[in-house]
């Protein structure tokens, strides 16, 4: 048995399994990426704040910056980035936001928490999978991937599948836990 790092996720509140409930669609959590105070929106915040650039600013005026992927620690092209709801949209609404209304399921597709920038066959991998189904390939993410997804889970009271918190806490333990990431 891997000894514990400390920095496991606690006191979230789980279910036995995922139970796909009917009714998800997409367009359920609002019009897509909100406006936000600096005038950009939420994914051009995302994309700049990983590039270390200004999100008013086209993102072929930033430069060549050595930005890494935190789900594959390879180095990421801003042209090829798509931004990653670490909680998956879909199982969000299984794992209770259908329940939400229209503000409270736009503020969870927004929140910049919830939200990472990673290069778009990263993204197109995971899809809407848990951290039973998929973790990233970068071990020394894993432990904090699942931790934030923990944490997001938590903030929004979505109980985790328990499958899924045993994922994130064997990612969590022993050296494996040790040497990951602080965040992703």
């Amino acid at each position: 048995m891997p000894f514990p790092t400390g920095r496991l996720p606690s006191d979230v509140p789980t279910v036995p399994h995922r139970t796909t409930i009917l009714g998800y669609d997409r367009a359920e959590f609002g019009p897509g990426w909100a406006d936000g105070p600096d005038g950009c929106d939420t994914r051009a915040a995302v994309m700049a704040a990983a590039f270390h650039a200004d999100c008013a600013q086209p993102w072929p005026q930033w430069g060549n910056p050595r930005v890494v992927d935190p789900y594959t620690g390879d180095f990421l092209v801003p042209h090829e980035v798509e931004i990653d709801h670490i909680l998956p949209v879909s199982a969000a609404w299984d794992l209770g936001a259908h329940r939400w209304d229209s503000a409270q399921r736009m503020r969870f597709y927004n929140d910049p928490r919830n939200l990472v920038a990673v290069s778009s066959t990263a993204n197109q991998a995971k899809g809407d999978k848990m951290p039973s189904e998929w973790m990233p390939a970068a071990r020394r993410s894993r432990c904090a991937y699942g931790r934030q997804m923990a944490h997001v889970a938590k903030q929004y009271a979505l109980p985790l599948p328990r499958s899924d918190v045993r994922a994130i806490k064997r990612s969590c333990s022993g050296v494996a836990g040790l040497m990951s990431r602080r965040v992703l």
